[in-house]
Order: C-alpha cells, then structure tokens, then sequence
C-alpha cells in the first residue's frame, strides 16, 4: 500500500511540476518576444530566454515520465490503452522538443543579427515564431486525442471519481479542438484548453492527497 500510494503521489507531482515547468518557461519566453523589435532584445536578454528554453525542455521530460509511470497501472486494464498513452505522451514531448528548437534558433538569430533588423532577418524570425506555433499545436493534437481515450479508460476502472475522468475526457476532446482552430486561424485556443488544464490539476491534487481507488482489475481488452 505504501508503494501504491508512493506511485499515484509521484505521478500527482508530475503533473503539477509539468504545469509549472511549461507556464513559467512560456512566461519567461514570452517577456522577451513580446517586444516589437525581437531580434534587438533577444540578444540582450539571452538568461532569461534560455531558462525558459530550458523549463520548456524539462516538461517535454515530465510528460514521458507521466506516461512511462501511468503504464503499469493502465496495463491491468487494457494493455492497449497503456501502450498507446505511453506513445501519445513521447510523441507530445517529441514535438514539443521541435518548437523549442525553432525557439533556440530565434535566439541565435538574435546574436547573429548584432542589433540589425533587415528584411530577410524579420522574416526568418517570422518563420521560426510560427514553427514554434505549429508544433506547439500539433503537441495539443496529439495530446487531446490520445488522452480522450485514457480518461476513459480510468472512468470505465473506477480509480478516480466518474466526474474526474469525465471531466478529462471532455477537457482533452477540447484541447485538441482548440488547437485545430488554431491552425486555422480562429484563436479560440485559450477558450478551448481550460477545463483541459483544469483536470490535469485536480488530478494532481487527487493523486497526492488520495491516489488511486483500490479496484480489482476487469478482463484486459
């Protein structure tokens, strides 16, 4: 019992260091592009646009870690289900990863410059600002889709409350809608993300102080 409540604690605090680790990394990220003439500041501001880089890079970790310590639970269920969340999250991490590449290179596009703002430059900086976008989009896809199922794997177990899981499996289907619209150009993303990242916090609020319902494993599918 002390390992299982270690386990579910683990996975609560993965959850939460994720959201922060993304949140504030995008904050710190985002002080620094947010100034009309980017490449002149970026340069000037290189410490804290790394570590932003950096907090971005540890939650594309995390989120493998929440997959890789979710398996053994989701595996006495459906085997298929753990093998596919496992894989939604590095996919997630995966492009993630991408997008703080096209950030990096803003940054050294940035020092190359020397303070000059030419034509070819602003666009270079238009095209790795919208790879970043776009792979950002694309993580929320991959993310949505491949959580709906999960959370519906854990409402039809009964480790968590049948609000709780419902509640992912809608915020997810969400998500993903949201990012499609993004790509579209209707920035409806925020409107769309919120009862997503509403879940993942009370999940982890939910794993920490109560963890998983003890329940006899049903036939794997």
């Amino acid at each position: 019992m002390n390992t299982h409540r270690l386990h579910s604690r683990s996975l609560g605090t993965l959850f939460l260091l994720a959201f922060f680790a993304y949140g504030i990394g995008t904050a710190l990220v985002t002080s620094v592009l947010k100034e009309p003439e980017h490449l002149a500041v970026v340069a000037g501001q290189r410490a804290p646009f790394v570590a932003g880089a950096l907090l971005l890079l540890l939650n594309s970790i995390i989120v493998v870690g929440i997959g890789v310590l979710f398996f053994p639970i989701l595996r006495q269920r459906s085997p298929s289900i753990a093998v596919a969340y496992v894989c939604t999250r590095v996919m997630e991490a995966l492009t993630l990863i991408i997008g703080v590449v096209f950030l990096l290179c803003i940054l050294q596009l940035g020092e190359s410059a020397q303070g000059q703002t030419t034509p070819e430059l602003m666009t270079l900086l238009k095209l790795f600002s919208k790879g970043n976008f776009w792979a950002y989009q694309l993580a929320m896809i991959i993310l949505g889709v491949g959580s709906v199922a999960f959370c519906l794997s854990l409402y039809q177990s009964r480790l968590l409350p049948s609000w709780l899981s419902l509640l992912g499996a809608v915020g997810y289907g969400l998500l993903s809608l949201g990012a499609v619209f993004e790509l579209f150009g209707l920035p409806w993303g925020i409107l769309f993300s919120g009862p997503g990242g509403l879940f993942e916090l009370l999940l982890a609020g939910w794993l920490i102080a109560k963890g998983f319902r003890t329940v006899t494993p049903s036939v794997a599918a």
